[in-house]
């Protein structure tokens, strides 16, 4: 009588028919109206920025996979999407060799050295854009004023993005911004995170596709508004509160397009918590009192590596059987 066969593999062994090219695609589909609000307000330049940087990121993904011998796999629409997000954290004020060398370190060193897709601990878009951040930060800081092509009037409150404009003015200098400016988008920024609605609709957009879950994004949201309302009780004259905090700055961007980046973020709900609210306070501590203007991306990256320790928090088994010596 023939043995039977046991095959063995690791889990899991039921596929959901969910594959990495379909998450890519949605997250890119998602991003669609803060690109069209990137060119809405600054023109057909935004354009060029984000299809030089998504180039560029493919093209480099091609050529490491070639020298090191590797599968090319591209299809599954990873390297679009780390270049496309690089591209909206940029200013179209940057040169166009900025988003070629930001995919170029966000590809190589934020991705592939630490084995490709799923393997890298950092969310590869703020790798990029950290080094960019940090190699040149006077060219990144320049930005251009809101030129929107019909309807609106170009915002004229700010000269400098919301976040910047605080922390060298202070709040005098922003109480007198409409919200609705903020919600729309007309003022100077990065070309896709300044569209609040757009960012809104995206965000929506995943969620209902059940894309990503809930709990990232509303505690990370949560948390810094939570901050810059206790800080601006205490004292009102030096700290913004926490709806500007949630509306002026990367963290709409942030919960829907950046924490929640699969193999950087946990998987466990209670895990999803907790780094949702670790991000929100290591942004707003930095931001207030750090010397980065901006302290979404770090807080992120930051947060990216206890991820692991993270994943442990989970919850208690039933029906195990306890060891005994």
């Amino acid at each position: 009588m023939k043995r039977p066969q046991l095959h063995v593999s690791a889990s899991p062994h039921i596929h959901s028919g969910i594959g990495v090219k379909y998450l890519m695609r949605n997250f890119v589909i998602a991003l669609l109206p803060a690109v069209f609000a990137g060119w809405f307000y600054f023109g057909w330049w935004a354009l060029g920025i984000l299809a030089i940087s998504v180039v560029s990121a493919v093209v480099t993904e091609i050529i490491y996979d070639k020298i090191v011998g590797k599968s090319i796999e591209i299809a599954n629409g990873s390297a679009i999407f780390t270049g496309l997000v690089l591209g909206m954290l940029l200013s179209t004020q940057v040169p166009w060799w900025i988003p070629v060398l930001g995919a170029l370190v966000a590809i190589v060193a934020g991705k592939e050295l630490f084995g490709g897709l799923g393997n890298h601990p950092f969310n590869s878009s703020l790798v990029g854009w950290a080094f960019l951040a940090i190699s040149y930060r006077d060219i990144l800081e320049n930005y251009p004023m809101p030129d929107p092509k019909f309807w609106l009037e170009a915002g004229e409150y700010l000269a400098y993005p919301a976040i910047y404009t605080l922390k060298d003015s202070g709040v005098d200098g922003i109480v007198d911004v409409p919200w609705q400016d903020y919600l729309l988008g007309n003022i100077p920024g990065e070309i896709g995170t300044i569209c609040i609605i757009a960012l809104l609709l995206g965000g929506a957009y995943l969620l209902y596709r059940r894309i990503i879950t809930w709990q990232i994004p509303v505690f990370f949201i949560a948390t810094v508004w939570v901050f810059g309302y206790v800080t601006s009780l205490i004292d009102p004259d030096t700290y913004a509160s926490g709806t500007f905090h949630v509306l002026g700055g990367w963290t709409i961007f942030a919960a829907f397009f950046l924490a929640p980046e699969f193999g950087t973020c946990p998987v466990t709900t209670g895990g999803k918590i907790a780094y949702g609210i670790g991000c929100g306070l290591l942004t707003m501590i930095i931001r207030i009192w750090g010397s980065y203007i901006e302290g979404v991306p770090f807080a992120i990256l930051l947060m990216n590596a206890i991820t692991p320790l993270l994943d442990k928090i989970r919850p208690k088994v039933v029906g195990r059987v306890k060891e005994i010596a």
